[in-house]
């Protein structure tokens, strides 16, 4: 029988994987789960896998398995929420923090998979240049081009943070109160600004570096924001670190996830604030 290829999405960092199979496993599916410490069990995903060749290139949900969350013996279930398509824990009893050891258990069906992840230790030595970054209102006037371009280069905020050991980070830059758009909605944009602006993410791609610069004309709108620096978990970082597979490569990507395919993985961070405003 022909070789078929098979690919899976895992989503939370936009990684894609794919693996040859003789023939689609029967009742197999994709786990993409990842857990914060710190933050509510909210980024557990069950997928079908899905042929190269299908059009449901984000895969297939499936919202009928049975999921749970194990830490020191307790088991705590998860249900499907309908509103951000994954499976969430919804009590407030469950907390995940830096060195726990948590086990995920999915069932579909007469197949049981299983994962286990250590929560890693948080970023540590973040700081940041500064606590405000200063963009004057932005209207059509003569020179405003230059001006636009001066503040790129200017109105912007570093954040840094150790990494002895060079392992992973990302960044995640989150809007906590929004004010006025920055650029107003009838603003002509050059396109060299805007190439500029585009640029930028607000989830930036997992690095070893130690420093993130935030360009203020790259934010949407005028207010107070929260930078947090995320370290990844060793298996989040061999998934990565092998996302680049030769097509005719025929060894599957990595995965921890026993008796299915996908990534069970943890995430540890710190914070920090800053503003942006017109004066």
């Amino acid at each position: 029988m022909a070789h078929r290829k098979y690919c899976y999405l895992i989503i939370g960092l936009f990684s894609f994987a794919c693996v040859e199979e003789v023939e689609l496993p029967a009742k197999n599916f994709v786990v993409e789960a990842f857990l914060y410490a710190g933050e509510p069990v909210n980024q557990i995903t069950v997928k079908e896998i899905v042929p190269l060749e299908s059009t449901e290139t984000g895969g297939i949900l499936i919202t009928d398995a049975e999921v749970t969350i194990s830490k020191n013996n307790l088991v705590y279930p998860l249900i499907f929420d309908n509103t951000i398509s994954k499976y969430t824990y919804q009590g407030g009893d469950l907390e995940i923090n830096s060195g726990d050891m948590v086990e995920l258990t999915v069932v579909k069906g007469t197949r049981v998979a299983k994962a286990e992840t250590i929560v890693p230790g948080t970023t540590t030595g973040l700081s940041i240049s500064g606590n405000k970054m200063v963009i004057p209102p932005i209207t059509v006037r003569l020179g405003i081009a230059q001006e636009l371009q001066n503040l790129f280069n200017t109105a912007r905020l570093a954040i840094t943070w150790s990494n002895p050991d060079d392992d992973l980070h990302f960044v995640v830059i989150e809007n906590v109160v929004e004010e006025d758009l920055i650029f107003p909605s009838d603003f002509p944009i050059p396109e060299a600004t805007l190439n500029l602006i585009q640029s930028f993410r607000y989830i930036s791609a997992p690095t070893t570096n130690t420093r993130f610069e935030i360009p203020g004309l790259s934010l949407e709108t005028y207010g107070k924001y929260k930078a947090t620096v995320y370290r990844v978990n060793k298996e989040y970082a061999d998934l990565y670190n092998n996302q680049v597979q030769d097509s005719r490569d025929l060894n599957p990507p990595p995965s921890n996830v026993r008796n299915a395919l996908g990534i069970f993985s943890a995430f540890a961070g710190d914070s920090v604030l800053f503003e942006v405003g017109k004066y």
